[in-house]
């Protein structure tokens, strides 16, 4: 009988699948044999029963100790999975040293404007105006550099190619959530300096040194 099946990845998921051919096992034979059983049913349930069929047919023949495919699969990727623990853990602290890095230099930058707000309130500015030309200028060097990291990511993302297996570098996902998040920083460090000046008496402000 001859047929042809699916792709296997028999020398690891980060490889791509090899040429491969199979043979019945009565033409050439193997020191070492793995027998795969596919159920719908627990497979754990199934080792005494697949044991007892193999003892009827060898009562001599040793059988090994019964693997889930998930169990295989874990095995063959945990090495790569405690290297990708680790990039995520530094890559969290990384993100949290940042948003604290751009609230701080974001709102000092607004605090110090703090007399320029008081004297457009004093010429009839409204709050509302003047927050939204806050969140304006305060943002634009944030997504400028927001820009230019995605693109670095995107450029350097090669380096992490072989702890990934069915991820793509560039993933739209995560590139998207990080951004979200910095400019959510960015945005209250802005904001909530300002409607703290623009609430305030427009005199206290004049007075800021």
């Amino acid at each position: 009988m001859v047929g042809v099946v699916g792709d296997v990845r028999s020398s690891g998921l980060q490889k791509a699948p090899s040429l491969t051919f199979y043979l019945p096992y009565w033409q050439k034979d193997q020191p070492n044999m793995s027998l795969a059983v596919r159920a719908a049913m627990d497979p754990t349930s199934m080792s005494g029963a697949i044991r007892g069929e193999i003892r009827k047919l060898d009562a001599e023949l040793p059988v090994p100790g019964f693997k889930t495919m998930h169990q295989i699969l874990s095995a063959s990727v945990a090495q790569k999975r405690f290297q990708m623990t680790l990039v995520l853990l530094f890559a969290g602290i990384a993100l949290a040293l940042a948003s604290l890095g751009i609230y701080g230099v974001v709102s000092y930058s607004v605090e110090q404007r703090r007399g320029e707000m008081g004297i457009r309130l004093a010429l009839g500015a409204t709050g509302a105006g003047l927050r939204r030309l806050v969140l304006r200028q305060g943002l634009a060097p944030v997504i400028a550099g927001l820009a230019a990291g995605v693109a670095g990511a995107i450029a350097i993302g090669q380096v992490l190619q072989g702890l990934l297996f069915g991820v793509r570098v560039a993933d739209p996902v995560t590139l998207a959530a990080v951004s979200v998040v910095l400019l959510a920083v960015a945005s209250a460090a802005c904001y909530v300096p300002a409607l703290r000046v623009t609430r305030a008496d427009p005199l206290s402000s004049l007075r800021y040194e």
